[in-house]
């Protein structure tokens, strides 16, 4: 028997890592600018943003100086990073700020520009 012997060697595991020590990798997202259609009208200027994987909590929309920023984070990954798109435009004096609107649906990102009053066309009546 004594040929038949098998040696047990006693494998140890590395202790796990403190709490202290474990630190999250932060992978940097992928930055998109969204395809975006604009339409003008008569009372102002809608453009309609493609913005897969992003939601109304998601989007920050915002007028800074004359320049419309949109920004939303998106629930989509690329090559396993994070997507968020971005997008600015110079907008005119004409436009109310406080009067844009904006919501999403299934994707796309509405955003509604009046114009002001006193950028829209007013007729005047000509009397005798």
């Amino acid at each position: 028997m004594s040929g038949n012997k098998a040696k047990v060697t006693k494998v140890e595991t590395p202790a796990e890592p403190a709490a202290e020590e474990v630190k999250a990798v932060e992978v940097e997202p992928v930055e998109m600018c969204p395809a975006v259609d604009i339409i003008e009208g008569a009372d102002g200027v809608s453009l309609f943003f493609e913005v897969p994987g992003a939601n109304a909590k998601s989007v920050e929309v915002e007028v800074d100086d004359g320049v419309l920023y949109v920004n939303a984070k998106s629930t989509l990954t690329r090559k396993g990073r994070p997507v968020i798109y971005k997008r600015a435009f110079q907008i005119s004096d004409a436009v109310d700020v406080e009067k844009i609107t904006a919501k999403t649906v299934d994707g796309v990102l509405s955003l509604i520009l009046p114009k002001s009053e006193k950028a829209k066309v007013h007729k005047i009546k000509v009397g005798c």
